[in-house]
């Protein structure tokens, strides 16, 4: 059992992936520093595009990932930070008028939190929830827009723009479930897209307008940032299990061998294969092995990227600020690792693509997770750190207390939103 102590400086992160479950444990070293000191692997069985549709396999995977990273850490893990993706999240622009009733015109923080609280006064379906509240900007007596926190602010009327980020009740409450079958508290459900931006994207590249897109195994999620917080966010039912799919049946070979040359040999554009040499690929039921060239197994896996940066391209076109985005495009998950697709992304997405991997962390472990796949559990440990009040000791005390409630939680992040401004 660990000690007390332990336990309040360690930080768990569990990406729950339809491929892969991912693990990453990490520890506060001071104010501004973690430490990687821990990672956990399991194949992911029951999940499809992101959401569960078979809890027992999906428990089951995670409980893997979780003993896997306690071995692996020597810290017994009781509590984590989980991702939720898929192409049911949804992301909704709402905006709220309020009249500020004090005495003396100052905004106080109990004026953010109604209006907060009215901004989620919105019509949802009955099986939809609300995630998260994410405050674009705050309009003071209908004056220019304040890209800051409005607490201490003059003024009569206080309008707030915001995100208000969707997902199923149902696959919020099977994916919550299946951690907490595994013994482990939840602590908090975090929009992936968010938490591969904090370790792939800087600060620079939100406010002057960038676009990720991470393409993992089942869903590729696509986050649109400008002024330094979240715009725009739309999952798609596309990823690199959908190319390995069709190099399945392109080929007629074993998912298990098309996994294999699609990492080996595979190519997201033909045009860079300078070498077309013969591939050999093992046939089903023993029969003798195929020869393949690699422009055709490129041929293949173009199609299939393509379509990914296709849709990509819609939705960032949806977010309505395509043409704002200074900083470009860049690219991060498992799928971003095929050559030439940052290649293929700049040809179809018509702007700069670059490639994100996993920064902004230490430890005797960094070097294991500083690839795309790490990113979104990366970000998940990144995520909780920044949500540590200010002066961290402080946090360390503090951390097994309770929250009172959602709106206070969503007015704790608006500050940590506008903290990074």
């Amino acid at each position: 059992m660990k000690t007390k102590k332990q336990d309040r400086e360690i930080i768990v992160g569990l990406d729950v992936g339809t491929t892969k479950i991912c693990v990453i444990v990490a520890r506060i070293r001071d104010d501004s520093n973690i430490d990687i000191i821990g990672i956990g692997k399991a194949p992911s069985e029951g999940l499809s595009r992101g959401v569960v549709v078979n809890p027992q396999k999906a428990s089951a995977s995670i409980n893997r990932a979780l003993r896997n990273a306690e071995s692996n850490s020597g810290i017994n893990i009781n509590s984590v930070s989980v991702g939720i993706s898929g192409h049911h999240i949804r992301c909704i622009q709402t905006s709220t008028i309020i009249g500020v009733t004090n005495n003396d015109r100052t905004i106080h923080e109990e004026d953010v939190e109604r209006a907060l609280e009215q901004t989620k006064l919105i019509r949802l379906p009955s099986d939809t929830r609300i995630i998260d509240v994410i405050p674009q900007e705050f309009i003071i007596d209908d004056r220019e827009k304040v890209y800051e926190y409005p607490v201490g602010m003059l003024g009569m009327k206080l309008e707030v723009k915001a995100n208000i980020v969707t997902g199923l009740i149902s696959s919020i409450d099977d994916l919550t479930k299946c951690v907490t079958d595994c013994d482990v508290d939840l602590e908090d459900i975090v929009l992936e897209p968010i938490a591969s931006s904090l370790a792939v994207l800087d600060d620079t590249e939100k406010k002057v307008g960038v676009a990720m897109i991470d393409i993992g195994g089942g869903t590729t999620d696509v986050a649109v940032f400008r002024k330094g917080v979240l715009k725009y966010t739309a999952g798609i039912g596309l990823a690199g299990n959908h190319v390995t799919k069709d190099i399945v049946e392109g080929l007629g070979i074993l998912e298990e061998e098309a996994e294999r040359i699609k990492k080996e040999y595979g190519y997201a554009l033909v045009s860079e294969v300078m070498n077309d040499e013969i591939i050999t690929v093992k046939n089903i039921r023993g029969q003798e092995p195929k020869r393949v060239k690699k422009s055709v197994l490129a041929r293949i896996i173009q199609s299939r990227m393509e379509e990914i940066f296709d849709l990509s391209a819609i939705e960032i076109k949806n977010s309505q600020i395509a043409n704002e985005l200074h900083a470009g495009v860049v690219i991060t998950g498992g799928g971003s690792l095929l050559k030439f697709s940052k290649e293929l992304g700049e040809k179809v997405l018509g702007m700069e693509v670059n490639c994100g991997k996993p920064r902004g962390i230490s430890g005797g472990m960094v070097r294991e997770v500083e690839s795309p796949i790490y990113a979104t559990g990366v970000g998940l440990v990144l995520h909780k750190f920044r949500n540590i009040e200010k002066g961290g000791r402080k946090f360390l005390e503090k951390k097994n207390k309770k929250s009172k409630g959602d709106t206070k939680k969503i007015l704790k992040k608006i500050k940590d939103w506008f903290d990074e401004l």
